[in-house]
């Protein structure tokens, strides 16, 4: 690959002549680099990087509250097995929510460093942000500390504050959509209410507002399943343990997507 290199030759030429080719060639040489390892499948991200990078955070963030609690704790647990992690691998993950849950813990300098791995697979870092959401939102609130932590987190992963706002609005609504699903159905004097606040979850979970088109809601639905599958974020470095979670995301954004359509009426 030396479309890189080529580039930032010519463009350093223009702007400091022939000594600018020199320094454009090897900034090239470093983004061909990176852009041919974030194009290959698993990019050379380091599997077991994402998991401890993602437990380390989780007890940064359960710590941010003063205290971990013994619901911190069980959601942790819960999460390693749902992973299914075991051996060496929960015993890194577990030594990683304590390291994270230190005072001197380095977050800014950790999260950077899986940025650095991750390079250019932004679809894989959004995702990332969501499953630390899920920590952050398990309690059923956000205090200022937690969101403190998660807007460092999400800077260091490079993207902005209003991204973050957008994600938690998305996130809460998840939480009360999977809530409403898990119930089983709506029945007696506030089954009418019930419908309407899943259906308003519906919208929000594919990020769109309540008078959105079909058109509108089919476009959100499109991109997030294009961001969300399972398949495409194994390709980008999603570790094994994870495809699960990514799965199931999936399938919470295409149940939202099929309860709009219904109530729309719309067999598009």
């Amino acid at each position: 690959m030396i479309w890189g290199k080529v580039l930032c030759g010519f463009f350093g030429f223009l702007l400091f002549r022939w000594p600018g080719i020199f320094l454009g060639v090897l900034i090239g040489h470093w983004f061909d680099r990176a852009l041919q390892q974030s194009m290959r499948p698993g990019g050379g991200v380091p599997q077991e990087l994402f998991i401890n990078t993602l437990f380390a955070v989780l007890g940064h963030l359960a710590k941010s509250k003063g205290r971990v609690t013994e619901q911190d704790i069980d959601y942790v647990s819960a999460l390693m097995a749902h992973l299914k992690l075991s051996g060496d691998a929960r015993t890194h993950a577990q030594q990683a929510f304590r390291d994270g849950k230190n005072s001197d813990f380095p977050l800014v300098n950790k999260v950077a460093t899986f940025r650095r791995q991750v390079a250019w697979r932004r679809d894989l870092l959004q995702f990332f942000v969501e499953q630390v959401l899920i920590l952050a939102l398990h309690d059923g609130k956000l205090e200022q500390a937690e969101y403190d932590v998660l807007l460092r987190i999400t800077q260091a992963l490079g993207f902005r504050r209003e991204q973050l706002d957008v994600w938690l609005q998305m996130a809460q609504a998840s939480q009360r959509f999977r809530s409403g699903q898990s119930s089983g159905g709506y029945s007696g004097a506030g089954a009418g209410a019930s419908r309407a606040s899943q259906l308003e979850d519906a919208y929000a979970v594919l990020g769109v507002s309540r008078n959105a088109s079909f058109a509108e809601v089919k476009k959100a639905y499109r991109k997030l399943m294009a961001k969300h599958h399972p398949d495409k974020l194994a390709a980008q470095g999603l570790p094994p343990e994870m495809r699960e979670s990514a799965q199931q995301k999936a399938q919470e954004i295409q149940a939202a997507y099929e309860l709009i359509k219904t109530q729309q009426g719309s067999g598009s």
